[in-house]
């Protein structure tokens, strides 16, 4: 769900990495955090929208952090704490879930995993043929002008990276 003070927080969040980042392209996760934080200090207009924004992190932490796992002990995945997050925002404690609740969780764990599972190699044979290019152009010491160079790259608009035009 998209809340029409992201854009802001976006905003925010993209300024502040654009002024920790060091003079190699580095960005520090402490000092991006530290910036974010004395931006939002400084914007009181956005108090509401930051709190929305920590919930959503906080619920996802709590889902996170929830999830079944297998333990040590008994080798299964039960725990009656845990959470099964079913989709479309519908969790259950683990304790309490149905037999149509476990279909639908493993129905979804197996989705995601295939989608994880092809977006790694998509990454891993970006990665590659990058590095390919690396060794084979030497004169190449950052990816941007590889990019440009060797693999056409033309920065299009950024909808389809779900980044917000400035």
């Amino acid at each position: 769900m998209i809340h029409v003070s992201d854009p802001a927080l976006r905003m925010i969040a993209l300024e502040a990495a654009e002024q920790v980042t060091t003079d190699i392209g580095r960005i520090h996760k402490d000092d991006l955090h530290e910036a974010i934080c004395e931006r939002l200090r400084r914007d009181k207009e956005l108090f509401e929208a930051t709190v929305q924004k920590a919930a959503r992190g906080l619920a996802r932490d709590l889902g996170e952090r929830r999830s079944p796992r297998r333990h040590r002990k008994t080798g299964g995945l039960y725990h009656p704490k845990s959470i099964i997050r079913l989709g479309n925002g519908i969790w259950v404690w683990m304790k309490d879930a149905t037999p149509t609740d476990m279909t639908q969780w493993g129905r979804l764990s197996s989705r995601n995993t295939v989608q994880i599972i092809t977006a790694e190699a998509e990454r891993q044979q970006y990665v590659l043929d990058r590095t390919d290019a690396f060794r084979e152009y030497p004169d190449f010491e950052r990816l941007a002008p590889l990019e440009e160079a060797v693999f056409h790259y033309q920065q299009g608009t950024l909808d389809d990276l779900a980044f917000d035009e400035p």
